[in-house]
């Protein structure tokens, strides 16, 4: 079964959100196993790549549903707001443990750049995930599914 993963009217111009939505097809495609993850996502995550002037939100629906919008789009329950490297760079995260967590083998030097680069932008201040601590099983679900590792 292919996944219900689509833009929403007025989203066709962002290139963020059509780069969101192959990804995630794209993932779940090749990562069948990620679908249950998937298809437990339910709620609205903002991305804002500050850099770019590009905002969208993404509307889970339980049951495996996902509509991309352009901008933000009513009250998100995660916002996730900083450069477009580090907002990219999340779907590059290593899933090495299994529960998913971001631990990469120091062996795996892409890994452990991605987990810097992340991990920096926090700390810098850079990269915000706001929402996240109200909101830990859908984060960690949606990492599971946005990330091309895993």
């Amino acid at each position: 079964m292919e996944p219900d993963v689509q833009l929403a009217p007025g989203a066709e111009e962002n290139g963020l959100a059509h780069m969101l939505r192959d990804l995630v097809k794209q993932n779940l495609e090749e990562k069948p196993h990620k679908m249950g993850d998937f298809e437990a996502l339910d709620g609205n995550v903002s991305i804002v790549a500050d850099d770019a002037d590009v905002a969208l939100t993404m509307r889970f629906e339980s049951g495996g549903k996902l509509r991309i919008h352009d901008g933000i789009v009513g009250i998100p329950d995660v916002t996730i707001r900083g450069p477009s490297e580090a907002v990219l760079a999340l779907s590059n995260m290593p899933m090495a443990t299994r529960l998913g967590l971001p631990i990469p083998d120091p062996r795996d030097r892409e890994a452990v750049k991605t987990v810097r680069l992340v991990m920096g932008a926090m700390r810098d201040g850079k990269l915000h995930v706001y929402g996240m601590a109200f909101h830990l099983p859908m984060m960690m679900r949606l990492t599971k599914v946005m990330s091309v590792n895993g």
